[in-house]
């Protein structure tokens, strides 16, 4: 799972027929029928290079409705690194979340969120852009934060957090 910023549109979602129970303890890829990832994150808790991506943080999509259309998110899911099946990296969930309610043009961002001022990579945030002005957004919507090594997410409260403007012009 790789990327940090994850822009989406809000659509209608579709009945789909897995939850986010259904989900943990499952290793992917492949995926459930109706969902593909949409990107995602190594997470580590070493310092070890060669232990970077031993957790994953992503999100699970369904497809587009139309061709224009981009692919809808269903959950932030958590992932312990299982293996390989050829080039391509395999995950067993450790938790999944459905996807927080959101705004157009909100999105989540992974990585590059600090809690209290400090930085801390393994949080996964709703950010709501609204400006290119400032260095760090603070309007958050939601926030988790994956506990390591049990690969959960713990909520975090949304005022603590904030974000690296990723449009921001002095970057």
């Amino acid at each position: 799972m790789g990327g940090t910023g994850l822009a989406w549109s809000m659509s209608v979602l579709a009945p789909l027929s897995v939850a986010a129970t259904d989900l943990v303890g499952r290793v992917v890829p492949p995926y459930p029928a109706g969902l593909d990832e949409l990107g995602g994150s190594c997470v580590s808790d070493s310092p070890d290079p060669a232990r970077v991506c031993d957790y994953s943080v992503g999100v699970l999509a369904s497809p587009a409705r139309d061709a224009g259309g981009e692919p809808v998110p269903r959950f932030v899911v958590a992932g312990q690194f299982a293996g390989r099946d050829g080039a391509r990296a395999q995950w067993r969930i450790t938790d999944a979340l459905p996807y927080p309610v959101a705004r157009p043009g909100d999105y989540l961002q992974f990585g590059t969120c600090r809690v209290d001022g400090r930085d801390d990579a393994r949080v996964a945030a709703i950010v709501r852009q609204r400006d290119t002005a400032t260095a760090w957004l603070k309007d958050i919507a939601w926030a988790g934060r994956l506990k390591l090594p049990e690969g959960r997410f713990d909520r975090l409260d949304a005022r603590t957090v904030d974000c690296l403007n990723e449009a921001y012009d002095g970057l």
